[in-house]
């Protein structure tokens, strides 16, 4: 089987993986982004564990883990408050672990550790607000309400997959070739066009949403998922690495699939949450 269709029967058990579990009911929705937290957190602690770092790679994961799912959970309204206060004696727990292993580099441990959290925890908890109708205000109403998630990831998709598709035929200019070889500016256009067609006609389907707040969203996606699509390139190739895992066959890991996901949706979230 060639990589391309590999790839292919690859991505779309992806979109449907996410599409049903998104839409099914909110527990789905929790259950599924906590599995993609999890395999996350994992593979950002092996990559540094390549690059010669020590992370505590199980209490990362699991502290990492336990926080998206608290906070996505409270955010749900599916627990309330106090269990919030679970979050934090987790994250000293990692401080105080450190002084059990034979380390000369505690600092860097605890920082890469805390980093991975930081990076890929609190963009899925985020995640979470954009299915959470007072993340856009309808505040009278707190019904799970996936439409403006829905709307993320098809722009998401999009961009990546005419970015891919565009850059493959007539990609010439290389837009970060000491990071991304492979990744050009007539790829990264026509990723930008083809978003921006289809955040113009989602006001039809979602109108949880004005045309030009889709617009925007669109804009910000595009410019944020590349950008984190370099910034984890940049992690690949300090490390020596293609990819990021194999879980995904023809796509490499977790990562390598929500790179775009992890620096686009804290600036969504801004957007649709403050400045709209």
């Amino acid at each position: 089987m060639s990589n391309m269709v590999t790839r292919a029967l690859t991505g779309s058990l992806i979109v449907a993986t996410i599409l049903g579990g998104i839409y099914y009911d909110r527990s789905s929705f929790v259950g599924l982004f906590f599995v993609i937290t999890t395999f996350g957190l994992w593979e950002f602690y092996t990559l540094a564990e390549k690059g010669g770092m020590a992370p505590q790679k199980l209490l990362g994961t699991i502290a990492g883990a336990a926080f998206f799912v608290i906070s996505s959970m409270y955010i749900l309204r599916m627990i309330p408050l106090v269990y919030l206060l679970v979050i934090m004696p987790l994250m000293f727990l990692i401080l105080i672990a450190e002084l059990y292993r034979k380390s000369e580099s505690p600092l860097v441990n605890i920082s890469i550790t805390l980093s991975g959290i930081f990076y890929l925890s609190i963009p899925m908890v985020l995640l979470s607000y954009l299915s959470y109708p007072p993340a856009y205000g309808l505040r009278d109403n707190y019904d799970y309400n996936p439409n403006i998630l829905l709307g993320f990831f098809l722009i998401l998709w999009t961009n990546d997959t005419f970015a891919y598709l565009v850059g493959k035929t007539l990609g010439k200019r290389k837009l970060f070739e000491s990071v991304s070889p492979k990744k050009t500016w007539e790829g990264s256009f026509g990723g930008a066009v083809f978003s921006i067609v289809l955040a113009y006609f989602l006001v039809r389907f979602f109108p949880e949403l004005r045309k030009r707040d889709w617009l925007v969203v669109a804009g910000i996606i595009v410019l944020f998922a590349n950008l984190g699509d370099l910034i984890q390139s940049k992690f690949k190739r300090s490390v020596y690495v293609k990819d990021s895992g194999t879980v995904l066959p023809g796509h490499g890991g977790i990562l390598d699939r929500f790179d775009g996901v992890y620096l686009a949706a804290p600036f969504v979230y801004t957007y649709i949450r403050y400045l709209q």
